[in-house]
């Protein structure tokens, strides 16, 4: 069974969002980063890291499919913040894409720290 983890949240709570997705996270799974997370790559990874390496967590974070974000969503980030990621390993998908990569999955769960 896939999992296509939404992740949309300010840089302050991304951390807790990664130990909160662990525990439900199933080898395979995929992350898409939305809005101004996209930004944020970097430290996700690093995160993922963190838990990984942390033997106090029964969790981790392994065998990750695919890492998304939006064409519209990284064309929103100012030059600057474009030039620090590296998107090597991440697929830029538009909004067409994105919902037929909902479709694809056996369920798509969102965790929203913005409000």
């Amino acid at each position: 069974m896939s999992t296509l983890f939404q992740l949309h949240a300010p840089m302050n709570t991304l951390k807790a969002m990664v130990r909160e997705m662990a525990p439900l996270w199933h080898s395979g799974d995929s992350i898409l980063l939305l809005a101004e997370t996209v930004a944020a790559l970097p430290w996700l990874k690093t995160y993922i890291d963190d838990i990984n390496y942390d033997d106090d967590l029964l969790s981790q974070i392994t065998d990750i499919a695919a890492i998304y974000v939006l064409s519209d969503d990284l064309a929103q980030l100012n030059e600057q913040a474009k030039e620090n990621l590296n998107l090597s390993k991440v697929s830029v998908i538009n909004d067409k894409e994105w919902v037929q990569l909902t479709q694809s999955v056996d369920r798509v769960v969102t965790l929203n720290s913005t409000t």
